[in-house]
């Protein structure tokens, strides 16, 4: 399944350092790979990044084939500038770091990771991509 595997393949066996630079694009979807491209995180409140099991899917949309559960997986790592497990490094660069610790704990598999922004009474997800952990 590498071919779905955009940001590649993390270890379980040490810490995960995520990184990851923003840009803004065109208007015809290219990015902008300047320095004025790059997507200024000043005024966001609140940046999350998630890592959530990717399960199929039943016929009914639901997890695990449980009607009550569309809500999906909860996650099993988490970061966030709130608690300062996430950080703004500079303008367009996100970065969180996963410990050895809590990387052991996590199942091998494939996980959906996604990143959250807030700013002010908006919220909305500029990521959403897979990662393969063995």
């Amino acid at each position: 399944m590498a071919f779905l595997n955009s940001l590649g393949t993390v270890s379980r066996g040490g810490q995960w350092r995520f990184r990851r630079v923003f840009r803004s694009a065109y208007a015809d979807g290219r990015l902008d790979l300047s320095d004025n491209g790059l997507i200024d995180f000043r005024r966001v409140s609140l940046v999350v990044l998630t890592v959530t099991p990717r399960p199929p899917f039943d016929r009914g949309g639901c997890w695990d084939g449980a009607v009550d559960r569309c809500d999906g997986p909860a996650p099993v790592l988490t970061a966030s500038s709130a608690d300062r497990s996430l950080v703004i490094v500079s303008r367009g660069l996100v970065e969180a770091l996963f410990p050895a610790s809590a990387m052991s704990r996590v199942r091998p598999g494939l996980y959906d990771v996604r990143l959250v922004l807030t700013i002010g009474p908006e919220t909305a997800e500029i990521m959403a991509e897979p990662v393969e952990i063995r």
